[in-house]
């Protein structure tokens, strides 16, 4: 979904229009206002709807496996990385990221209504953003159940019935009539069948890739020493944090080093034809904003 067809459709983007006679603080309270319902509305209806897809629209693949297959009989391991801290890095602080860069921008430009556009600009783009991340997340679930690749620890969440497989040749395969997991726990052996790819890499590289596009553009094309200085102190932070989402995948056997690599492709498939073509050129940045660039040269 492109930002003007955001621009048309959200509240922030349609009602968050600045009246002359308005007060700095009836602005910040309407852009705020608006800012928080769009999002909240997105988040909501994103999460309901993934929430129903992975709960009741799709299944995963009930693969066989060979007796012998010692890679999926790795010992279970919490995760290093937890899903909390991995949404509130990958989903919730690129906001912060845009929404500072934006203030920087906004605060050094000359034009009209620059509060009223600033709330506008900052919203449109994060709402992009996790729209992209939605899409993102129902196309890694859906070749997660497609595929249905075990997990590196599925024997030890399984815990399966030796009784009821013939396993006296390692190469025989246990099928789907044959195995009887003893776990009771349903939920986890569902996500000990969804390897393929890895959705926390996915994530991770997801939030990385937006904001090394974002901040290397918009220190560029703007030329704003402070946005330079955010870039140099960001852009090594996300990565080292990528990396080490990424590896711990992989030591806390959760998944294969090729479902990782699986998850970063995704990532690259969903971000780089969105925002690719954004933020390209000065003049694209300065008149979506309805701003004229600032008089003085804040260039490093």
């Amino acid at each position: 979904m492109s930002e003007k067809v955001l621009r048309r459709t959200t509240f922030s983007g349609r009602l968050n229009d600045h009246n002359s006679e308005d007060d700095v603080k009836k602005v910040i309270g309407k852009g705020l206002f608006f800012m928080v319902l769009d999002i909240v509305i997105v988040l909501f209806v994103s999460s309901m709807l993934f929430f129903w897809f992975a709960g009741q629209g799709i299944s995963p693949y009930e693969r066989p496996f060979p007796c012998g297959d010692e890679s999926i009989r790795q010992p279970f391991k919490q995760n290093t990385v937890g899903l909390k801290h991995l949404l509130a890095v990958s989903l919730g602080s690129p906001f912060f990221v845009v929404a500072l860069v934006e203030a920087i921008v906004f605060f050094y430009s000359r034009g009209e209504n620059r509060l009223s556009n600033y709330f506008k600009t900052t919203t449109i783009i994060y709402l992009k953003y996790l729209l992209i991340y939605a899409t993102c997340t129902f196309a890694m679930e859906f070749l997660k159940c497609y595929i249905g690749r075990l997990r590196p620890h599925f024997v030890s969440i399984c815990q399966p019935d030796w009784t009821k497989v013939d396993c006296s040749n390692p190469e025989n395969e246990i099928t789907v009539d044959q195995l009887v997991c003893t776990n009771p726990e349903l939920r986890k052996i569902r996500t000990a069948r969804t390897s393929f790819p890895s959705g926390h890499t996915a994530a991770a590289v997801h939030a990385w890739l937006f904001v090394v596009i974002y901040l290397t553009r918009m220190a560029s094309r703007t030329g704003i020493v402070h946005v330079f200085s955010i870039r140099n102190f960001l852009v090594p932070l996300y990565t080292i944090w990528t990396l080490f989402t990424a590896v711990t995948r992989v030591t806390d056997n959760w998944h294969f080093p090729t479902d990782v690599l699986g998850g970063t492709i995704l990532a690259f498939a969903c971000i780089l034809p969105a925002f690719y073509r954004s933020w390209t050129t000065t003049s694209q940045i300065y008149e979506s904003r309805e701003l004229a660039q600032p008089k003085a040269d804040k260039s490093q």
